[in-house]
This record gives structure tokens, C-alpha cells and sequence, in this order.
């Protein structure tokens, strides 16, 4: 579904200030739910799949299903609720590529730019804005859309082992990561688990970590005034030193030169 153009139709729309609580902690909803984090974060639960989720995280909860969720301390939030469409309007129900649970952008920046102009109209109602409040729910869907098409994060492999793998590598991909711990999680030598993640992904199991890592490491570069070392240490480097070798062999660029011919 997210693969083609889709259309939605917006039922309801609710931006909260600080809250220590929310006011139900589970609902069954007729229709699909996004839930997402501006300030503060928030534990949640839909059938197995439960954590936490913070800014820069929605939750996606199809109809019929029970969403639970707590405050994690003081919480700020946006509620949505809508249904798919066809291009004529009528209610359809999505195919089975459509996620739910805890959608992670990696394109933050992006994420940021639309929830910008979400907070501009935190104090209007449902009918108040209700078309640019709609354009603000695809545009959401959108980017999370686009993300889908990137192969640097879609799993496409039905080997269980190395969705396994992928699913590990995508939640711990900035912590201490090695070659010889996912072989041994996998119950594989190193060896043959490198052989089977390229048959499956395409490609080895360190690029497919560095392409996540280095996907950070520019956003960092391009977005904020942190210092290679500070970076290095939120991408999964020991240090500044080892990064920029790494982001030198990728770009071709080291990360000074990156940051000064790209960053507007």
C-alpha cells in the first residue's frame, strides 16, 4: 500500500501541551490510529509488539486493535485518527505491506520540518484548518513512504535467520556491533553467516551496518553543531579518528569537507 499513491481521510485530530498522563490507558479504535511523541515519550503495547517510543517515533494502530500505552514522565502528543481511501473516497482496507506498531524515521530532518508546522496548530480543533490538517497526515505517511523504498532499511528477505539479523542491526546499530556477535546469535560461523546476510541483502553485513551508521553521521554533520568525536560516539564509534576514516572511504569526502559543501 505504501509502495503506490494512497489517499486518507482525517476523522480525528488531537495535539496536547505537557501532560503527566493520558487520559485512557488503552482504547479499541473502528479506524486506523497514529500516536507520536512531540516532547516526552510514552510506553505502548498492540498485540506483541511493545516498547517505548519518543519524538521522531509514531505509532501506527490498525482498527480492532487494542492500543495500551503510560506516560513516561511529562508528555506532550499528537492523536490521529483516519481510514484509508480509494481515489473515489470510499473506505478500503490497506494490503498486508502496510506496518503497524512503532515506525522509526530515519530522515529526521524531514520528520521535523512537517511537525513544525504541526505544533502551529495545536490549539485548533478538528474542523479548524481540517484540509492542510489532512495534507499534514499524508505528508507524514509520505516520507514514511519514501523511507520504505530505501534498501538500505527495507527487509526484503524471507530467511528468518537474517531477518533476525537485520531487525538486530537496525534497533542496535549505534551500539558496539560485531561480525562475531551476530554470527554467534545466528548460531552460524562467521563465515557462513557473511555468505548467507549478502545472498539475502545484497550485501555484507558490516556495509549494511556502515550504510546505517553513515546515514546518521551526515544528518549529524549537515544538522547540528556537534563535534566529530560527540558524533562518533552517537553513531556506534570508538572515536572521532576511526569515524572519519570510515565516512572518508564512503563519500569520499572526509566529514569537514562534507559538512562545508553541503550544509546550507
Amino acid at each position: 500500500m505504501l509502495e503506490h499513491s494512497f489517499n486518507v481521510k482525517l476523522i480525528r485530530w488531537y495535539s496536547t501541551s505537557i501532560k503527566r498522563s493520558f487520559m485512557l490507558t488503552e482504547d479499541t479504535y473502528s479506524n486506523w490510529v497514529i500516536l507520536t511523541a512531540d516532547d516526552g515519550s510514552f510506553d505502548y503495547r498492540i498485540d506483541e509488539d511493545e516498547g517505548r517510543a519518543k519524538f521522531g517515533e509514531l505509532i501506527l494502530c490498525p482498527p480492532g486493535m487494542t492500543l495500551y500505552r503510560k506516560a513516561v514522565g511529562s508528555l506532550s502528543f499528537l492523536f490521529i485518527e483516519f481510514s484509508w481511501c480509494d481515489n473515489e473516497g470510499r473506505v478500503i482496507q490497506p494490503g498486508p505491506d502496510v506496518p503497524f506498531g512503532k515506525i522509526s524515521f530515519h530522515r529526521i530532518d524531514r520528520y521535523s520540518s512537517t511537525f513544525a508546522c504541526i505544533r502551529e496548530l495545536s490549539d485548533s480543533n478538528i474542523h479548524e484548518q481540517f484540509a492542510y490538517k489532512q495534507h499534514l497526515l499524508m505528508d507524514i505517511l509520505y516520507v514514511y513512504a519514501a523511507e520504505t523504498r530505501d534498501k538500505t532499511f527495507h527487509i526484503t528477505t524471507t530467511d528468518p535467520i537474517i531477518r533476525t539479523a537485520v531487525l538486530h542491526i537496525q534497533k542496535h546499530a549505534y551500539e558496539p556491533l560485531s561480525l562475531m556477535l551476530l554470527a554467534e546469535q545466528a548460531s552460524l560461523s562467521q563465515s557462513q553467516f557473511s555468505r548467507r546476510f549478502q545472498a539475502a541483502m545484497g550485501v555484507t553485513p558490516i556495509v549494511y551496518l556502515t550504510a546505517i551508521r553513515m546515514r546518521k553521521a551526515s544528518h549529524l554533520l549537515l544538522n547540528t553543531e556537534l563535534t566529530l568525536e560527540e558524533i562518533a560516539q552517537l553513531c556506534g564509534y570508538q572515536n572521532g579518528f576511526y569515524l572519519s576514516r570510515v565516512f572518508s572511504n564512503t563519500y569520499s569526502l572526509s566529514p569537514s569537507v562534507f559538512r562545508k559543501t553541503y550544509r546550507i
